[in-house]
C-alpha cells in the first residue's frame, strides 16, 4: 500500500541533502566560486584572476532510521533504471516494506533529500587582495526531524502489525519542511590585515531569493493509536487523539514543471533575502611554502517569505480523527499529503493566515586546511546547524569531515570522510581539467541487498567549472 510505504519512499526519494557539502569540490584550492558556499573570504584566496563555473550539479540522501537493502541500487531506485523484473505491468517500482532495515536504537530519527545545482557564476580577483562574485543557485529540499521511532515504526508496518494494535503513544513531535527555491549571490571579500605572510581574509554574499514551493507541518504534540479496521478485514486505522501543531503549504507548482519561464514566473509566492559572512586566516611565507588555513562563516543566514495557507491546530475537536491507508492512495507530491491532513481535521476551514516564512539552512561552518606546495593536502570541516529542532525552517545536516586531497592545475583527487547523521560515510572525487565528478558516499551509489551493502543514503555530483590565468605568474 502507499501508506505503508510512504516512510520508506521519503527516505529513498526525497535530502533533493540537494547540499552545500560536495566536499571534494568545496574543500579543493582549485574549486573556485564553490568554495565560497562553506566560506566567503575564501573569495579573496583563489589561485586564478577569472573563475567560472559552467554548472554543478548534487543530489544527496541521507537519514539514521533505515538501510537500503532492496535488490536493485539507490541510485537505479532514482534515476528510473531498476530492472523490469522489479517492476508492476504498469512500468512502477515494486517496493517492498523488507526492502529497507530499522535502526531501532530509540533515539529521534531524521532525513533529508537535498538537490543543489550551482549555475552560471563568476568570480573576478580585482588585485592580490580582494575580490568579487556573481553566483547562482537552485536548491530543492525536503527533510524529516525530529520524529519518534515508534510513530515513524507505526508507519512502515503499514498499520497492519496486530502487536501495535491498542497501545497510546503520547507527545510525539516531528518537524517535516521542503522548500524549493532560487538565488543569485553577490559576493565581496578582501585583506583585513597582512603581515610577513599572514593574512586575514573577510568576506560575505548578499542574496536574492525567488521561493516555487513549500510545505511545513510542525508538530509540537500527536497522541494516537492504531486500532483494527472494523469495515476492513486485515487492516488498520491510525487514530489521532490530540495534536498540537502548525501546517502550511503553497500550491504554486501543482500542475506546472520547473521549466525557465516558471523558475523566471513573477507570479512565483516566494520571497526573501539571505546573507553569508565569513572570515579565514591563511599562513604562507610564499608560494612555495605550504599554506596553513583557518576559517569561521555562519551561511544562509534569512528566510523566504511565502503566499500560501497556514492553519494552527491546538487540539483535536470533538472525536479523534482517523488515518486509512486508502486515504493516501494516488497521491503525488508533498501538497496533496498536506491537503489530506488539512481536509481530515478541518475540512472547509478558512487558512488562519495566508503568508507563512521558512528559513533557510543557516549553520556555522568552521575549517582547517593544509596545503603543500607539492599538491598534497588536508582539509577538517565541520557544519552545525544552528536551527531550532523546531523550526519551521530547512536544515543544513550537522556534520564533521576529514578530506586529504591532491590538487595541481590539471588534476584534483580527494577522499573526504564523513560522520553524518550519527554514520560514517566515505567518498570520492576526481577533476581532469575543468570536469569535476565526485561522491560524498561512494557505498550508497553501490550498496544493494543482493551485496550485502545496505547505505543510508546516496551522495553523487558532478560539474563543469574552471579558472583562466594563475595570480602567481603576475
Amino acid at each position: 500500500m502507499k501508506f505503508s510505504l510512504m516512510l520508506g519512499a521519503f527516505f529513498v526519494t526525497s535530502t533533493a541533502s540537494f547540499a552545500q557539502n560536495m566536499l571534494g569540490i568545496s574543500t579543493s584550492r582549485q574549486g573556485g566560486t564553490n568554495r565560497l558556499y562553506i566560506n566567503p573570504a575564501l573569495a579573496a584566496d583563489v589561485q586564478n584572476r577569472v573563475y567560472l563555473n559552467g554548472f554543478v550539479a548534487n543530489l544527496h540522501v541521507d537519514n539514521n532510521y533505515v538501510r537500503y537493502q532492496a535488490p536493485f541500487s539507490l541510485l537505479g531506485l532514482i534515476t528510473g533504471t531498476v530492472p523490469d523484473q522489479y517492476r508492476r505491468p504498469d512500468g512502477s517500482v515494486r517496493f517492498e516494506s523488507d526492502y529497507t532495515s530499522e535502526n531501532l536504537d530509540g533515539r529521534p530519527k531524521n532525513g533529508t533529500l537535498w538537490g543543489e545545482v550551482r549555475g552560471p557564476s563568476l568570480l573576478v580577483k580585482t588585485n592580490e587582495g580582494s575580490a568579487f562574485a556573481v553566483t547562482t543557485r537552485f536548491r530543492a529540499i525536503g527533510q524529516l526531524t525530529g520524529a519518534s521511532q515508534s510513530l515513524l515504526s507505526a508507519i512502515r508496518a503499514g498499520l497492519e502489525d496486530g502487536a501495535l494494535y491498542g497501545i497510546p503513544s503520547s507527545n510525539n513531535q516531528f518537524s517535516v519542511n521542503t522548500s524549493t527555491y532560487s538565488e543569485v549571490g553577490l559576493t565581496y571579500a578582501g585583506t583585513l590585515l597582512e603581515a610577513d605572510g599572514r593574512r586575514l581574509l573577510l568576506g560575505a554574499t548578499a542574496k536574492v531569493l525567488l521561493g516555487y514551493n513549500a510545505q511545513s507541518l510542525i508538530n509540537r504534540g500527536l497522541d494516537y493509536r492504531v486500532i483494527a479496521d472494523p469495515d476492513q478485514p486485515n487492516s488498520a486505522i491510525l487514530e489521532v487523539n490530540r495534536l498540537d501543531a502548525t501546517l502550511s503549504y503553497t500550491t504554486f507548482l501543482q500542475n506546472r514543471t520547473l521549466t525557465p519561464s516558471t523558475l523566471l514566473s513573477p507570479s512565483s509566492p516566494g520571497r526573501g533575502f539571505g546573507l553569508d559572512l565569513g572570515l579565514t586566516y591563511i599562513s604562507q611565507y610564499d608560494a612555495d611554502s605550504p599554506a596553513w588555513q583557518i576559517g569561521l562563516a555562519l551561511t544562509d543566514i534569512g528566510s523566504i517569505r511565502y503566499k500560501g495557507e497556514q492553519y494552527d491546530y491546538a487540539s483535536v475537536q470533538q472525536q479523534p480523527v482517523q488515518f486509512r491507508s486508502s486515504d493516501f492512495n494516488n497521491t503525488a507530491g508533498t501538497l496533496q499529503i498536506a491537503r489530506i491532513i488539512q481536509d481530515k481535521f478541518n475540512t472547509g476551514r478558512s487558512p488562519d493566515q495566508n503568508q507563512f516564512r521558512t528559513g533557510l539552512p543557516t549553520s556555522l561552518n568552521l575549517t582547517w586546511d593544509y596545503q603543500s606546495p607539492l599538491g598534497a593536502g588536508l582539509n577538517i570541516t565541520y557544519f552545525q546547524d544552528v536551527r531550532s529542532a523546531g523550526a519551521q525552517s530547512v536544515h543544513q545536516p550537522s556534520l564533521l569531515a576529514i578530506t586529504p586531497r591532491y590538487d595541481t592545475r590539471l588534476v584534483s583527487v580527494a577522499l573526504p570522510m564523513l560522520y553524518l547523521n550519527r554514520g560514517l560515510m566515505v567518498g570520492a572525487s576526481l577533476r581532469v581539467g575543468p570536469a569535476w565528478l565526485g561522491t560524498d558516499n561512494f557505498l550508497g551509489l553501490v550498496g544493494n541487498g543482493s551485496n550485502g551493502i545496505r547505505p543510508r543514503g546516496l551522495d553523487v555530483y558532478g560539474g563543469i567549472a574552471f579558472g583562466i590565468g594563475r595570480t602567481d605568474e603576475d
